[in-house]
Order: structure tokens, then C-alpha cells, then sequence
């Protein structure tokens, strides 16, 4: 009875001793199979040297802004008396928003045209001189009260030189008559009289030049307010600058209004406000987020010359110059992409930065049609700062280190040899590679995890390392997989091995 209780129970151990070598083996098999072909834990990545662009972008993201935003208010004081728009009304360059009462500034230029008068009359009163009485003539001959005498001295000088004419005949006396008497010759005397001219008192003037530029800057003066004056009743007309959207109206029929005032004085509340706005007090009513850059009586929004105001890191800040080129995206739109370019860096850092934490804003300028975006809307801008068009490139994940120092790993006939290489441009998902490579060469890229890989035994050592060896014992030796044989001999099995 003892021996064959002894018996089944040998026969019970022999039988789980078989159950545990046969799991064991199925084990062995499923690492060896998993080195052979089967489902690996890890798995080499290659890929291609190839020809392509290579660029490296800083990104960063700001609100839009338009500088053809415009805001327009009357140029003279008066009461409103027409009101032609409302907020979101399409209007064209030059078309009447609003109108004032224009009699203020007409009487401003009629005074105005006054002065002109005025200053015109002094400017030529000025150069007129202020006349003073002189006495001409002179010159030696004793001035006027001389006259006679210059004619008597001509007189005298023609009678000291006659000339004698004989102006009667001597005739025989007749027989018998006594002492006839003599003709005595005449003497005729020809008088030559010079006219000397009476000198005249004449009258001359005196110019004060202080007095005529002064003049001259008063009715330069005077024009300039007439210019202003009708400026002023050109400006009781409100009109729109150029087209747009109107955004904003910051008054109503009836309210008060001064030159370059936006809103009423004393008025209660504006007629119109965008949406979203309350109207004020004084008639001065909220705008919309167009206003935040232009305010007027009336606010005019206009996508073109649209532009984003971003700030960058103080790294990312100095690689971003004037003229690159960006791209940028919309968070209402992120599928539509558009076309920028950088117009300005600030050279002075962001107020309020602090230490660690410095930034630089620069302008992006939207290209192409900008007509459906909106001031406010955020924008998402990638700015390209380095770019190779055409050069050898490789993912760079395939890259270690940098410079001089940078490798690559590649295979050669299905062996891996690690190579140095010249590196131009690191872009954001490729890295140029100027010397060392050829396109088409095959590199190893990385390595990358197999999903339903079980943890068994052939898991162990990546890397190029088999796993194999680690399942020995499993043919010939006996055992379990991983150890030689665990019941000594060459069995170990029923039928007569150690136990």
C-alpha cells in the first residue's frame, strides 16, 4: 500500500514538472520567434538623404490693427444738423457723414476777408513813402529869384557888341540953302536873350522799410486767416476720407459740437455707437475696437495696409530683420494662410520686461486680400529667418551634436557607421547638410517603440543586440528558458531523472 502511494505520487510530480517545462518552452519559442521576424520592441527608423528647402521660422501672436482706420470730426464749432450714417454702413471716399450749422463759420471768413482789406490798403500806404518838400534848380545861377538878372545880363552882353546897319541915305541939300542938315546914322542893336528855366519847388518821398515788411507780414498774416476760415466752413461738411466701414458715430441732430471735437457738449447720449458700446455722457459714445487706434465724430474702419504688432523673444528678436518674409494664420480661419512680411524691429525693449524675460515688438504687414479681416482679430505670424533653397538636407532627429562636432548615422551595406558632416541652416523639422553626405545615402533617423510588444524575455537590450542567447537551454538542455537544466541530467522527465 506504502509503494503505490509512493508511486502517485511520483507520477503527480513528473506530471507538473512536464506542465511547467511545456510553458516554458512555448516561452523560449515566442522570443525566438520575436527575433526571427515576429513583433520586435523596438524598431530602427532610415529615411534618405534628399534636395529640398530648409528653413528655420520664430513665431509669435498679436491682435490686427489697420493705419487706414480713420476718425473724422467737424473743423469748426456749431450744432449738428444732419446725420447721413450709422454704424456698419459702407461709405465711399469723399461721401457726406454729417453736416453742422455753417453761420459761425462763414462770419468768421467774411471778418476774415476784411483784414485782407485792411492789411492790402497799409502794405501800399507803406511803400508810398511820407512826402517831403525840396527845392530844385541851382547850379550858379543864384536859384530863382535871379531870374531877371540872368536875363538882363544877356541883354547887356548882346549891347556891347552892335552890329551898325545903315538905315539912311545922304542927300545933296538943295542950291541956295544954308547949312543943310546931317543924317546921323542909326545904330541897331540885336539883343540874343537865353532863357534860363524857373526852378520849381518839387515834391519826393521817404520810404520806412521797417514800416512796409511790417506790412507785408500783416497781410500775410491776414491771407492765412482767411485760408483758415474757409477751411472751417468747408469743414461744417463732414466727408468721409476714403472708403470703409463705419465703425463708430459719436453724435445726433441737434447736439454741440467744436472744432475737432468728436463728441456733443451737454447733449445727452450719442445717436449711434458700434456694437457693444454705451453711449456717454456729453454725447460721447463708445466705439468699437477699431476706435482704440482712431476717434472722431465719426470712425471709419478699413482693412487696407492691415497689420499685426507682435513681440518676440530677446533670442528670437535678433534672429527677425526688416523685409522677411511671414506667414500668418487667423484663429477665426486657421486653414487659410497669408502671406506677410516684417516692416520694422523696435530696437527698445517691451515696457514692463523684467530680467529673463525680455521682449522686442516688431510690425507685420498683411499681404493680398486683407478685405474680410477685421481690426482686433488675433493673428498667429511665423516669421522665416534663415532659409536654403535646393541644399542637401536630413530630419533633424538624425543629427547629434553641433557645429564641427555634428554626426550623422548611416548605413553602409546594412552596417552602421556614424559620419561628420557640415551643417548649414537648422530649420524646424530638416537640417541642411553641407559636406559630409550625398543625396540618396540611407540614415538611420532613430529608433521607435512597436505597439503589442510583450514583455518577455526577448525584450531585453536593444540596440542591434540579439536576444536569442537568452532563451537557451530551451533544445538539448532541458530547463526553462533563460537557465540550463533545472533538474539535472540531460531529461530531467519521468522515466528515471534526479529529482
Amino acid at each position: 500500500m506504502r509503494r503505490v502511494r509512493l508511486r502517485r505520487k511520483s507520477v503527480l510530480i513528473n506530471v507538473a514538472l512536464a506542465t511547467a517545462m511545456l510553458t516554458g518552452a512555448g516561452f523560449a519559442y515566442a522570443a525566438v520567434e520575436g527575433d526571427d521576424g515576429g513583433t520586435p520592441s523596438t524598431r530602427v527608423r532610415t529615411g534618405k538623404v534628399t534636395k529640398g528647402t530648409v528653413m528655420a521660422t520664430v513665431s509669435a501672436s498679436g491682435a490686427l490693427s489697420s493705419p487706414s482706420d480713420a476718425g473724422v470730426s467737424f473743423a469748426a464749432a456749431g450744432k449738428v444738423t444732419e446725420v447721413d450714417v450709422k454704424v456698419g454702413d459702407t461709405v465711399k471716399a469723399g461721401q457726406v457723414l454729417a453736416r453742422i450749422d455753417p453761420t459761425q463759420a462763414q462770419e468768421a471768413l467774411d471778418a476774415a476777408k476784411s483784414g485782407v482789406v485792411v492789411a492790402q490798403a497799409n502794405l501800399t500806404k507803406a511803400k508810398q513813402g511820407t512826402p517831403v518838400q525840396q527845392n530844385g534848380g541851382g547850379g550858379g545861377n543864384g536859384g530863382s529869384g535871379n531870374q531877371g538878372a540872368d536875363v538882363q545880363n544877356t541883354v547887356l552882353r548882346g549891347s556891347t557888341s552892335p552890329r551898325p546897319t545903315p538905315d539912311a541915305t545922304a542927300t545933296a541939300p538943295p542950291s541956295g540953302s544954308a547949312s543943310p542938315p546931317v543924317a546921323e546914322p542909326r545904330t541897331t542893336v540885336t539883343v540874343i536873350v537865353t532863357k534860363t528855366p524857373t526852378a520849381t519847388p518839387s515834391p519826393s518821398t521817404t520810404v520806412d522799410a521797417a514800416a512796409v515788411t511790417q506790412a507785408e507780414a500783416a497781410l500775410v498774416t491776414a491771407n492765412n486767416k482767411v485760408v483758415d476760415a474757409q477751411r472751417a466752413l468747408d469743414g461744417c461738411v463732414l466727408t468721409a476720407p476714403s472708403a470703409g466701414i463705419v465703425a463708430s458715430v459719436s453724435g445726433k441732430v441737434g447736439d454741440s459740437v467744436s472744432a475737432g471735437s468728436s463728441g456733443s457738449s451737454g447733449s445727452g447720449g450719442s445717436g449711434s455707437t458700434s456694437a457693444g458700446g454705451a453711449g456717454g455722457s456729453g454725447g460721447q459714445g463708445a466705439s468699437s475696437g477699431s476706435s482704440a487706434a482712431a476717434s472722431g465724430f465719426v470712425v471709419l474702419a478699413n482693412p487696407t495696409g492691415m497689420q499685426s504688432k507682435v513681440s518676440f523673444s530677446e533670442a528670437d528678436a535678433a534672429k527677425v530683420k526688416a523685409g522677411q518674409p511671414a506667414t500668418v494664420t487667423m484663429n477665426v480661419d486657421t486653414a487659410t494662410k497669408l502671406n506677410g512680411h516684417v516692416v520694422s524691429v523696435n530696437p527698445l525693449p517691451d515696457s514692463g520686461a523684467s530680467a529673463g524675460s525680455v521682449k522686442y515688438g516688431a510690425t507685420i504687414a498683411l499681404d493680398g486680400d486683407v478685405s474680410t479681416l477685421r481690426t482686433g482679430q488675433t493673428a498667429n505670424v511665423s516669421v522665416v529667418v534663415a532659409q536654403a533653397d535646393a541644399a542637401l538636407q536630413v530630419p533633424s532627429a538624425a543629427v547629434t551634436g553641433t557645429g564641427s562636432a555634428a554626426t550623422v548615422r548611416i548605413l553602409v551595406d546594412g552596417v552602421e557607421q556614424r559620419r561628420t558632416v557640415g551643417v548649414g541652416v537648422v530649420g524646424d523639422q530638416t537640417t541642411q547638410v553641407v559636406s559630409g553626405l550625398t543625396e540618396g545615402e540611407e540614415i538611420v533617423i532613430g529608433t521607435t517603440a512597436v505597439a503589442g510588444s510583450t514583455g518577455s524575455g526577448a525584450t531585453g537590450g536593444r540596440a542591434g543586440q540579439s536576444t536569442r542567447g537568452a532563451s537557451a537551454g530551451v533544445t538539448g538542455g532541458g530547463g526553462l528558458p533563460g537557465g540550463g537544466a533545472n533538474f539535472g541530467g540531460a531529461g530531467g522527465f519521468p522515466g528515471g531523472g534526479a529529482r
